[in-house]
């Protein structure tokens, strides 16, 4: 174990149950920041600096289990397993919400924006094109890079780490 405390016998049963007692907690957590984070939006007057707690939450805590499962090497076996049970593989699901949810703010930000700021229809028009086209090129990429790219880095980073152990239980397999 690590920090000088001694590894102790655990029933396998009790650690399950703990596991999933933990997991419903954060979805329960999840839920409750999402729910707030659309209470502040939609129900009360305010920008984005009122949910820079919610955002910390969301990102530490997917960052923190993206980081750690890479690190155990079980990153890969899982989005095995995705790949497995689903139509849709884990790597062309990601490319597809990334690029949806660019369409999805361009457009939002498009309509939104020439409706507020375009007087008259031509002006309108004008100015929903040039933003759904400036949102694009700014949006796709960037939620690519967010989205795609990590799961990318940590793929490989599971797989080379299950290599390794793979490589290890071989050597001594040998011995």
């Amino acid at each position: 174990m690590g920090f000088g405390f001694k590894g102790k016998q655990k029933d396998e049963r009790l650690t399950t149950l703990q596991n999933k007692i933990y997991r419903e907690m954060y979805i329960l957590i999840v839920v409750i920041c999402a729910l707030s984070v659309l209470y502040k939006q939609f129900l009360v007057e305010g920008g984005i600096q009122h949910v820079w707690t919610e955002i910390i939450i969301f990102s530490a805590s997917s960052g923190y289990y993206l980081i750690r499962s890479t690190m155990l090497g079980i990153f890969s076996d899982e989005v095995e397993m995705h790949d497995r049970s689903r139509k849709v593989s884990f790597s062309k699901r990601n490319f597809l919400i990334s690029l949806l949810l660019g369409v999805g703010f361009s457009l939002f930000f498009a309509v939104r924006n020439s409706l507020k700021y375009g007087e008259g229809a031509e002006e309108t028009f004008y100015f929903f094109l040039s933003i759904l086209l400036g949102c694009l090129m700014i949006y796709i990429p960037v939620l690519f890079v967010i989205m795609v790219v990590p799961y990318a880095v940590a793929k490989y980073k599971s797989d080379k780490i299950n290599e390794q152990e793979l490589e290890e239980m071989d050597d001594e397999d040998v011995r």
